[in-house]
C-alpha cells in the first residue's frame, strides 16, 4: 500500500451528494473524502453513475443536493485538478510536447517555463525521447501515456481518470497499470479512478468505493468502500488479492458488472 498520511488535510470533500438530471437521481447519498496521495478507484455495474460522480467532482456536473469541495490550486502555475480521458484526444497538428504544454497554456508560465514543466512529466512516463514525435507515430499505449503526462504537467491536487485503459488491448492495459502503479508513487496528487474492472480497481487503489443498488426508481448508492490494505509491489500474486477481488463481485452481484458505464 502507497504511504498516505492521515494526518494530511483532504484535497476532495463530497458530502451526501445526489446526482442525475432533472428530476431524476441515478446517484444518492454519496460521501467522499480524499487525502495526497490517496488512490480512491469507483466500480458499478453498468449504468450505475460511476462517470456521472466523476464530473460532479470536478465540478463539470452542479449536484441536486449536498456539496462538493473542489480543490483549488495554490498558485497561479497550477491547477486544481486535471482528467484522464478514455482516449488520450491528443491534436495531430501538434508534437508530443507541444500535447502536453496544452494544459500549461493559460497559466503565468513563460514559454521556457511550459517547455521545463512538459518535459518533466513525460520523463515519468518514459516518453521523454519522444517529446519531437508526432502523435500519429506512437503506439495507443503511448498516446495514453501522453495523455497522462499532460494531465500531471499542470500538478493537480486530484487527478481523475475515467476508464483511461479501457480501450487497450489486454497486454498494453496490464503494461500501463504497473506503470501507473509505479507512477502514483512518485507524484503527490490525489487520484480518482473509475473503471469497469474491478481487478484493475484492486490492483491499484488503496480504497474501492463499490455503487449500487438501483431497483427501479430507487437511485443507487454506495454500496461499501473496500480498504484494499494489500503491497502495491507484485500485489496480483498476492495470496489476499482474489478474494479483495470476489468480495467486491459479490457486493456488486450478478448482472453486468463488467459492462462499459
Amino acid at each position: 500500500m502507497a504511504t498516505v498520511s492521515v494526518a494530511a488535510p483532504a484535497v476532495l470533500h463530497a458530502r451526501d451528494i445526489s446526482l442525475g438530471f432533472g428530476d431524476d437521481t441515478i446517484l444518492a447519498g454519496v460521501d467522499l473524502e480524499v487525502r495526497p496521495q490517496e488512490f480512491v478507484a469507483v466500480v458499478g455495474a453498468s449504468g450505475v453513475g460511476k462517470s456521472t460522480l466523476l464530473r460532479a467532482l470536478t465540478g463539470l456536473l452542479p449536484p441536486q443536493r449536498g456539496e462538493v469541495e473542489i480543490p483549488r490550486g495554490e498558485a497561479t502555475d497550477t491547477r486544481a485538478w486535471s482528467m484522464v480521458f478514455q482516449a488520450p484526444r491528443l491534436f495531430p497538428w501538434r508534437r508530443v510536447r507541444a500535447n502536453v504544454e496544452l494544459g500549461l497554456e493559460g497559466l503565468a508560465l513563460s514559454r521556457a517555463e511550459r517547455r521545463r514543466r512538459a518535459l518533466e512529466p513525460l520523463a515519468l512516463v518514459g516518453l521523454e525521447e519522444f517529446a519531437e514525435r508526432w502523435p500519429s507515430t506512437l503506439s495507443g499505449g503511448q498516446q495514453q501515456r501522453v495523455g497522462i503526462a499532460r494531465a500531471l504537467a499542470v500538478k493537480p491536487k486530484v487527478l481523475f481518470m475515467d476508464e483511461p485503459f479501457s480501450a487497450l488491448d489486454a497486454i498494453t492495459r496490464r503494461h500501463l497499470q504497473g506503470e501507473l502503479a509505479d507512477l502514483r508513487q512518485r507524484t503527490e496528487a490525489a487520484i480518482v479512478f473509475v473503471t469497469h474492472d474491478i481487478e484493475e480497481a484492486v490492483l491499484l487503489a488503496d480504497r474501492v468505493m463499490v455503487l449500487g443498488g438501483k431497483r427501479g426508481d430507487t437511485p443507487a448508492g454506495v454500496i461499501d468502500v473496500v480498504e484494499v490494505d494489500l503491497p502495491l509491489t507484485a500485489r496480483r500474486e498476492h495470496a489476499e488479492f482474489a478474494n479483495r477481488v470476489q468480495a467486491i463481485e459479490h457486493l456488486i452481484g450478478p448482472g453486468p458488472a463488467a459492462a462499459a458505464t
